[in-house]
């Protein structure tokens, strides 16, 4: 009995860390560059499940396996591109392929595929956050005047190269971790130069379709309920296990 209530509350507790996911992935269905989480779940080890004596009992007394519910083993991040959007903005930066924009925050070095940027009161290039987006020479000053971005990322001025965007890829996505901010930083990988292109005028939107998200979290919810459900008969039997029997 109460292996079953063990297995039925483990399997509300992964259900709501999915729904959570979820209602997060859709919150930022229009944020720019963003891209979506997903949730892989496991299964508890199974054990061997043996009875001693009794009829059509195997002559080790194995009757077979027996799990103890589920739980969350992983979040992972989908870095599939969205749909590049024309916006007409000169200092909005779209990547046609993989690879990111590099830029410096208090914490290090980040990354990020929001390519929103702002020029700030110094001229520097920044995100939204006000972080420095980094170029070849380190973050990117730029005096008034006709600002245009080319393919390779070549940034000038007035027709004068001035410095080229920092675009990097990763050989392994795995070893990427968001921090927040629509931003990431590396556990260990190796950055290396991007083959991507750059749109000037574009973004890229996020990943997220908002209908399959909504499928899916009806289902995580149905499961989570029913799980509930189930949590909630195993309390009434224990009820009367306690108050009811113990008193015959």
């Amino acid at each position: 009995m109460l292996r079953g209530l063990y297995t039925a509350s483990s399997g509300m507790i992964a259900q709501q860390k999915i729904v959570d996911v979820l209602s997060n992935n859709i919150a930022n269905v229009n944020t720019t560059g963003y891209k979506k989480d997903t949730v892989t779940t496991m299964a508890f080890p199974d054990y061997m499940v043996t009875r001693n004596g009794g009829d059509n009992v195997p002559y080790n007394g194995n009757i077979g396996t027996m799990d103890y519910g589920v739980l969350v083993e992983t979040f992972n991040t989908n870095f599939s591109e969205g749909d590049i959007e024309k916006t007409d903005g000169k200092l909005d930066f779209a990547l046609d392929g993989s690879g990111f924009f590099t830029v410096s925050t208090p914490n290090g070095v980040r990354y990020t595929r929001d390519g929103s940027f702002t020029l700030n009161s110094n001229g520097y290039l920044v995100t939204k956050d006000g972080y420095y987006v980094l170029g070849q020479n380190g973050p990117i000053q730029l005096s008034n005047g006709d600002i245009s971005v080319d393919e390779s990322g070549n940034i000038s001025v007035n027709g004068q190269t001035v410095d080229k965007l920092n675009i990097v890829d990763f050989a392994n996505y795995n070893t990427l971790r968001k921090e927040g901010n629509n931003l990431f930083f590396t556990t260990g990988g190796q950055a290396v130069p991007a083959t991507s292109k750059v749109k000037q005028g574009y973004l890229e939107g996020s990943n997220v379709n908002p209908v399959d998200e909504m499928v899916t979290m009806i289902s995580a919810m149905r499961t989570y309920e029913a799980n509930q459900k189930s949590v909630s008969a195993f309390d009434e039997t224990l009820d009367k296990s306690v108050n009811e029997v113990g008193k015959v």
